[in-house]
């Protein structure tokens, strides 16, 4: 890597300037190139603000909830400082105010204000697997959904009522978060990474249903069950991946993209069993239409590398949370892209100088070869998670230094 920057000449005003449609283009397929295990002109830049981007815009997620025009200021201000080829997801993923509509305690703003939580809430009980796996549809509907939802357990008129309310706060927000994918594209020329989810059959009954102790407890107690549970509910993933059967192909970009929860609490042996068959399946649907998939590889994964070894060759970009980024890089960095690396503890804790010599000793270790994305080890999300000049500073740094020969 060196640091020559000829091409900041028509990103940043000299020569013939680069219209943002052809800098969206060419960050599109910078990062298109590195996940196909080639090197582009120069190492991806991503950024992941999550509800960070709320408080370093000196808002509330109650001020987004009041005034939905404000969810576009938010997200867009930090990319007026901080340099990135792509961010990671687009506005505020979860909404508490959805949760309050229907009567849920799901979701809620933090006492800081500026970040949203996930509460669990186990509505369902162990010996009602047999009703699951016989009809999934109705017993979710008929019978969780009204215990997480009060407001859904009314009168069939009332019942209207509150779904006419979500139905239009999720039309305002669609509507919103749609003006900024294009606020993005067209004032940054910034392309969001992330389109449809990939959500595993086995999460939803762990998110939804279950909860942390009672699939732990279901796992061994409840095996078959719970696996014929899993493949029951596979129904929901394919209804939320939105593929249907008679598709030919889906777009290579933006990526599909799940955000994993139960994996890093299972051992490799309950993750083959319960978690992968049908998530495999999902995935294997993708690749054959394809498509590609971010994983964010929350906790630590190093018990389950021979897992994503077996995926289909640049299908699969992974984002490296708490694993050893460099030890990820040797044993699975040939067969997915890697995404992150910079510690986000270094980031909070450390100087200028520290970060911008460690991301330096990330990039030269894991960028050879394409097949690599910087970033931050975490998605960003409470107001004290870093400093701000360190991250302007490292993602500077590399933009600047990661030049392919």
């Amino acid at each position: 890597m060196v640091n020559v920057a000829e091409g900041e000449k028509f990103a940043k005003g000299g020569g013939n300037e680069m219209s943002k449609e052809q800098l969206y283009q060419e960050r599109v397929n910078r990062i298109l190139t590195t996940t196909n295990h080639q090197e582009p002109d120069r190492v991806p830049v991503l950024t992941m603000f999550g509800t960070w981007a709320i408080s370093y815009s000196n808002m509330t997620v109650k001020d987004l909830e009041d005034d939905p025009e404000k969810e576009l200021e938010a997200f867009c201000k930090p990319h007026e400082a901080i340099y990135s080829d792509a961010t990671y997801t687009n506005g505020l993923a979860f909404d508490a105010k959805s949760a309050r509509i229907i009567g849920s305690d799901s979701h809620f703003i933090s006492r800081d204000g500026s970040t949203v939580q996930h509460k669990e809430a186990v509505k369902m009980e162990d010996d009602e697997y047999p009703e699951l796996i016989n009809n999934p549809m109705e017993f979710i509907f008929n019978k969780v959904v009204p215990r997480k939802a009060t407001k859904l357990a009314q009168s069939p008129e009332e019942n209207l009522q509150v779904l006419r309310e979500l139905l239009e706060h999720w039309k305002v927000k669609s509507d919103v978060q749609a003006r900024l994918l294009n606020e993005l594209k067209v004032r940054y020329g910034l392309p969001v990474i992330t389109g449809s989810f990939a959500y595993p059959s086995m999460d939803i009954i762990f998110d939804y249903l279950r909860g942390f102790r009672g699939i732990s407890i279901d796992m061994r107690r409840r095996p078959e069950e719970l696996q014929a549970a899993i493949e029951a509910t596979q129904i929901f993933s394919d209804a939320i991946l939105g593929i249907p059967d008679h598709t030919e192909k889906v777009p290579e970009f933006p990526f599909y993209a799940t955000m994993h929860h139960v994996p890093t609490f299972l051992s490799p042996k309950q993750f083959g069993k319960f978690f992968w068959p049908t998530y495999e399946k999902m995935l294997l649907k993708i690749h054959k239409l394809g498509g590609k998939i971010i994983m964010f590889l929350e906790g630590e994964w190093d018990n389950k590398y021979e897992f994503l070894n077996s995926l289909p060759k640049n299908f699969a970009i992974g984002i490296c949370e708490g694993d050893d980024i460099f030890k990820l890089k040797k044993l699975v960095g040939d067969n997915m892209t890697l995404v992150g690396g910079m510690s986000l503890e270094l980031l909070k804790y450390g100087t200028k100088e520290q970060c911008v010599e460690y991301a330096k000793k990330v990039v030269d270790e894991c960028a050879p070869g394409g097949g690599y994305i910087f970033s931050s080890s975490r998605e960003l999300l409470s107001p004290g998670d870093l400093k701000v000049e360190n991250l302007i500073a490292v993602n500077d740094y590399v933009h600047n230094y990661a030049v392919y020969k």
